[in-house]
């Protein structure tokens, strides 16, 4: 999920900026995602309406568990068993009952410098005692003592790196910052959020590596503006990627225009797309294929039936959630459920709309999947990121992640059956949440992460997905990879993190708009699918554009300017997460300085969550996928409707998942723009009436002339604002100014582009 609050950004914002300014043991199944084109395990198929799983929480989800849900008054607590040891994860690892802190090896400090065995003992108080100071000081602008603190904390992290979580805590005590993370009073909170393990040793080596060198360092001006919460310093201007940058980053001039000449060819010419093989029923018709997409499942192992829901500080549904209004603190001792009268809402069994997924919901929705598709597996899965629970950084560890990695990947591979699943990072499935470090960064930095990635390469092994040599690519690309699951079909799973506003280590070496190398990695597969002949689908989390306030710009524009160039023959299609919201980005030729249809060149799809959190309705979603071309054809959406998860129980009822919406069928009547005096320009020609023709894929042309529709018909807005929360009755109305954000929006693929829309519209979570 979006974190435009996030725990990291905000605590950062008080250590280092506000003293400134003031498996289970699923068998090994042989790698078999190279898929027969003559044996499809799916077709395209009329939807099914609706579904409804199971009640019972399935007992063979699991190897076991440590206390089964009895009467819907509890949720599982499932014995998980760790591909890396061979055993299970632990009861007190994800039991409602939290830590007060990850485990003391999971801090990674930085080494010292030169000079640090002759650095006074007592530095850290001289640092803090000058940073004191630097605050008092009226004749000095934020962004002036901001850049300034930084510079003396940097000291501190070079020469005594293990002292600068003692300054965090004491600077977040003595200016009485307390983040908003949890029940436990103020300097507890201030000792937990920066101790060494949680983000202590992280913002050392923040601290330790930036450029922090002259007056107005672009390093320091990037956590100035992005970390303090008022930005103390304004954001530097993006970098701009003048023809000569370009020319270089794809090899030389003449190879560029190499590149746009042949993208070009296929423009309006969907046969050049053909990389795939047809596959073929009884009668010589053309099967399609589907494929599933699941995004931001944040299953909350912690969950507490009968917990306060509508906590005011914290994450709810937990034993240590309470609304302020109604409570003075959590129950005691922990794990107590409040009396009804200081508890405004109840944590219901299958969920609520504060709060994540709990097992329940979680499981509900893996199990689905396959009826869901009228009982046929699924030949393929995309799963866009965020497994693990939003969380205060002081209850999320390094074992807490592999164990929900664990977790849901046996459980994919045992409902979803044959088809493999390719999934990516998400900017939580991390320990601390939104942290990624580039390779150009000392070991010590880097290999705080490896355990992630080394986790991700066992588990695609385990489950079959990879074979080992694939599987090696995912320690070496952070998470990511490049596999080819079908001929003529790439798919390329990127790390989204390096250009997630909330990860600390992008304001790293700020001018370079690719720091870790993974846009570098991604345009080298790009050129070599191109000189193959293949189609390319591109995974990751965060999505690059929007209202442009969740990405960076820097990287995101040169990722835009990658897709330019490589689309539509190469790059397919754009398969994202992030925003728990159904959304999409359109990209046009040269950085969108036209709009018009005719240049839409590519579509990200961002696919909804499985969680509710916040105010919106568990989402599954399928994709009918020509095999030859690998375009999309149309798009399924299915919801469940958390405004009555309270009652199943009563009537000893799963959830029902229903059919929402084919976005053929919503949207493929373009009659008004078409009728326009400008008309409609592609290199689609519609039907009669406006129609979009039944053989042509949902592709970039489509999406971006339903922007131009829905500014002739504003219902389409209306619907489409319905359907961004899935039916959820909390989504509010979109205005008149309203529509044309959004239509800005959804034009926008990259920061720099999504800012210069009207703000304030972007979500429709409240």
């Amino acid at each position: 999920m979006r974190t435009s609050a996030s725990l990291l950004v905000g605590s950062l914002a008080a250590a280092l900026l506000l003293f400134v300014v003031g498996g289970s043991a699923s068998p090994f199944y042989p790698p078999h995602h190279h898929l027969d084109p003559r044996t499809p395990t799916s077709r395209a198929i009329h939807p099914v309406d609706n579904f409804t799983a199971p009640a019972r929480f399935p007992k063979d989800a699991f190897e076991g568990f440590y206390s089964y849900p009895k009467a819907f008054e509890t949720e599982p607590r499932p014995k998980v068993i760790d591909a890396k040891t061979g055993k299970p994860f632990p009861d007190l690892l994800a039991g409602p009952i939290l830590p007060n802190l990850p485990p003391a090896s999971d801090a990674v400090f930085p080494k010292p410098g030169p000079g640090s065995k002759n650095a006074p003992e007592d530095l850290a108080a001289q640092i803090q005692k000058n940073i004191t100071a630097i605050i008092a000081d009226a004749s000095l602008s934020n962004c002036s003592k901001c850049i300034n603190s930084l510079k003396l904390g940097q000291q501190l992290a070079a020469l005594k790196p293990r002292d600068v979580p003692g300054v965090l805590q004491n600077l977040c005590k003595q200016f009485k910052y307390s983040p908003a993370t949890t029940a436990v009073n103020a300097t507890e909170n201030c000792n937990r959020v920066y101790a060494p393990q949680t983000l202590g040793a992280m913002y050392a080596q923040v601290l330790r590596y930036a450029d922090l060198e002259g007056d107005m360092p672009s390093d320091g001006q990037y956590i100035c503006s992005y970390v303090y919460k008022n930005k103390a310093c304004p954001t530097p201007a993006p970098l701009t990627l003048d023809q000569n940058f370009l020319n270089g980053w794809f090899g030389s001039k003449s190879k560029r225009d190499e590149i746009v000449k042949r993208e070009a060819l296929v423009h309006e010419d969907e046969a050049h797309k053909r990389t795939g093989e047809a596959w073929l029923d009884k009668r010589g018709n053309k099967k399609m294929f589907r494929v599933a997409h699941l995004s931001d499942i944040h299953v909350d192992p912690r969950f507490l039936v009968g917990a306060e829901a509508g906590c005011t500080t914290g994450q709810c549904c937990r034993a240590d959630s309470f609304n302020s209004t109604l409570a003075s603190g959590p129950p005691m001792p922990q794990g107590t459920l409040p009396n009804p009268a200081n508890r405004s809402q109840e944590a219901y069994y299958w969920g609520n709309y504060k709060c994540d997924a709990p097992w329940s919901l979680a499981m509900s929705a893996l199990q689905s999947v396959t009826p869901l598709n009228g009982e046929r597996e699924v030949d393929m899965s995309l799963y866009t990121g965020d497994m693990v629970v939003h969380d205060a950084p002081f209850h999320i560890s390094d074992d807490l992640v592999r164990y929900t990695q664990q977790s849901i990947f046996d459980s994919m591979k045992r409902y979803f059956g044959k088809g493999p699943v390719f999934s990516a990072i998400g900017n939580h499935d991390t320990a601390p949440s939104d942290s990624s470090a580039p390779r150009d960064l000392p070991p010590e930095a880097v290999n705080a992460f490896s355990y992630d990635w080394e986790n991700l390469q066992r588990l695609f092994v385990a489950e079959g997905w990879f074979t080992h040599k694939e599987a090696k690519q995912v320690a070496t690309h952070y998470g990511g990879y490049s596999v080819s699951p079908r001929k003529g079909l790439r798919i390329i799973t990127v790390n989204s993190d390096f250009w997630y506003k909330s990860n600390v280590y992008n304001f790293i070496n700020t001018t370079n708009p690719d720091a870790s190398g993974m846009l570098r990695w991604l345009t080298d597969e790009l050129i070599q699918s191109e000189a193959r002949g293949e189609r390319v689908w591109i995974v990751g989390h965060v999505l690059t554009g929007w209202d442009g306030t969740n990405p960076l710009a820097n990287p995101t524009n040169l990722f835009y300017q990658i897709v330019d160039h490589f689309s539509p023959k190469t790059i397919a299609h754009i398969f994202l997460g992030h925003t728990h919201e159904d959304q999409f980005n359109v990209f046009y030729a040269n950085n969108a300085s036209s709009k018009a249809t005719v240049n839409a060149k590519a579509v990200s799809f961002i696919g909804p969550s499985v969680t509710p959190l916040t105010n919106v309705n568990p989402s599954i979603r399928y994709y009918t996928v020509d095999p030859e071309t690998y375009s999309v054809m149309d798009i399924d959406q299915y919801y469940a409707q958390a405004q009555g998860f309270p009652e199943l129980p009563k009537a000893q009822q799963g959830l029902t998942w229903q059919h929402l919406y084919s976005a053929r069928s919503t949207y493929g009547n373009f009659s008004a723009s078409a009728a326009d005096a400008n008309g409609f320009a592609g290199p689609v020609k519609l039907d009669a009436g406006g129609m979009w023709p039944a053989a042509a894929p949902l592709n970039a042309t489509f999406w971006s002339q339903l922007t131009y529709e829905m500014e002739k018909r504003p219902e389409l807005m209306k619907t489409f604002t319905t359907y961004q929360g899935r039916n959820s009755p909390k989504t509010k109305p979109c205005n008149d100014e309203c529509t044309t954000a959004k239509i800005c929006y959804m034009r926008s693929g990259s920061a720099p582009i999504g800012l210069q829309c009207p703000q304030g519209f972007g979500s429709v979570q409240s």
